[in-house]
């Protein structure tokens, strides 16, 4: 019969883990990724809409909520996307070790989160404040 070895955890919570800054970036790297298929689909259904719905017009649905829940998705994803894509190819592009470190350092990343609210903040008042 097997015996359990030594006093391991039996069950492993991701509550009780304590990820490094750079590991969530990397984890809301892929889901903005996702969100942008996501995001694509809505928009060939909204293109499927317009094309096959001689009655729905984009005058009549561009003030509907639905449609700026998508566009505000799409460029809140598309912007963090965008530059953690570009923190990636920059940390790929430099093999020197004090380079990638001053890239992957926390700093860098609390700068690209700051740029990314002020990006989110503009797309939000640009989607639904009316610019």
């Amino acid at each position: 019969m097997y015996q359990f070895p030594g006093n391991r955890p039996v069950y492993l919570s991701l509550r009780r883990f304590h990820f490094p800054l750079n590991a969530w970036l990397s984890a809301l790297h892929r889901i903005t990724g996702l969100l942008l298929v996501i995001c694509l689909i809505g928009y060939l259904m909204l293109l499927n809409l317009l094309t096959f719905h001689p009655l729905v017009t984009l005058e009549a649905i561009r003030d509907h909520w639905i449609l700026q829940c998508l566009h505000t998705t799409f460029w809140i994803s598309l912007s963090y996307h965008w530059l953690a894509g570009l923190r990636h190819l920059l940390a790929e592009h430099f093999t020197q070790a004090a380079h990638y470190a001053a890239i992957n350092s926390k700093t860098v990343s609390r700068i690209m989160l700051v740029v990314w609210s002020a990006l989110s903040l503009l797309s939000c008042y640009a989607v639904w404040g009316g610019v």
